[in-house]
């Protein structure tokens, strides 16, 4: 049965008319920043933490559309609006770009005012829950701040107990300006890969670190061609809390030549031991697991506090190996 043009012609018109409500709407409505952004946010250079909270984007405004990465915020106060373009790297880290703010204009054209060259500015979570480094030592190594690379004596990289911290053990080259002794501890918070380039976002514990500012730390890593026998990982670091102008591993106000580090032959834990995987104490306040293949054994006590013990040497072990007497290397943390 053919279907009357009239009928068409309506439904049509009727379609139209919903696709232009649902556009206004977007527009014009509200909007909200997804959930997994909200909280508490470090900008460096921005004294108050910045906060997500449902459509409000902290002193930039409120969110009125979105177009995928692209957000249209109005400025209350201002009576303006802005176009902020935001790209999550990681659940820990925001990186965004905005125009100015504006007159009323729709979202495409108010975001085609911001360029290439336009500034990046990064986020950091300050409640972030940390991860696991993406090497773990212990490493030697040798670093540049400028003026010449510390490599006489080298410094040194230790893994700590808890997998998302390094000890950094920074050695002063008596013929290298600017080169100091000091120890950092990095607790890692996110990574994430950018074209050829691997990211990582840390926080930088050591004495003279008292603010956000100190302590957020962005680096370019990556891992050496195949042959390059004097190199594991070649390390950046950023000159202050952002990730700006940090382009290769070979660039940075910090860089970082790593080599792991030869441990001595490595032991086993007795069998009659380490057969357990885990074990605790009669009153539970400490328990004590066994890794890589009974060659590592991590102590946990009630309150947080860990020691990893690795087996380095066997000294001594009579004869049925009931007693035995060993070297081990420990590592303590939080």
């Amino acid at each position: 049965m053919d279907v009357p043009w009239t009928s068409i012609i309506t439904h049509l018109i009727i379609f139209i008319y919903m696709l232009q409500y649902t556009y206004t709407f977007k527009q014009s409505g509200s909007c909200y920043f997804p959930e997994r952004w909200e909280g508490t946010w470090f900008q460096s250079g921005v004294r108050q933490p910045i906060v997500i909270e449902g459509p409000r984007l902290s002193t930039k405004g409120r969110c009125l559309g979105s177009e995928g990465d692209k957000f249209l915020l109005v400025d209350d106060k201002r009576a303006c609006y802005r176009c902020v373009v935001i790209h999550e790297k990681h659940v820990n880290v925001l990186q965004y770009k905005e125009t100015y703010c504006h007159g009323r204009e729709a979202l495409p054209s108010l975001c085609a005012m911001i360029t290439g060259d336009a500034l990046l500015y990064s986020m950091f979570r300050e409640t972030a829950v940390s991860i696991p480094c993406p090497f773990r030592g212990p490493f030697l190594f040798a670093y540049n701040r400028g003026h010449g690379e510390c490599r006489q004596p080298l410094s040194n990289i230790d893994a700590c107990a808890d997998d998302s911290r390094l000890l950094l053990s920074y050695q002063a080259c008596p013929d290298v300006h600017g080169s100091e002794s000091a120890v950092e501890e990095l607790e890692c918070l996110a990574v994430w890969k950018e074209g050829s380039s691997r990211y990582l976002v840390g926080k930088l514990h050591h004495n003279h670190a008292t603010s956000n500012e100190d302590r957020f730390r962005c680096f370019v890593y990556e891992k050496a061609a195949e042959g390059e026998d004097d190199v594991d990982y070649r390390v950046a670091q950023s000159g202050d809390a952002t990730c700006n102008g940090l382009f290769s591993a070979t660039e940075g106000s910090r860089t970082m030549t790593l080599k792991r580090a030869l441990l001595q032959s490595k032991c086993r834990f007795p069998f009659w031991l380490s057969n357990y995987n885990h074990w605790h104490t009669l009153d539970y306040s400490a328990t004590y697991s066994f890794h890589h293949r009974n060659s590592t054994l991590k102590i946990t006590n009630s309150s947080g506090a860990e020691m990893k013990v690795v087996c380095v040497q066997i000294k001594y072990t009579n004869r049925d190996e009931s007693m035995i007497v060993l070297v081990a290397h420990f590592t303590m943390g939080w």
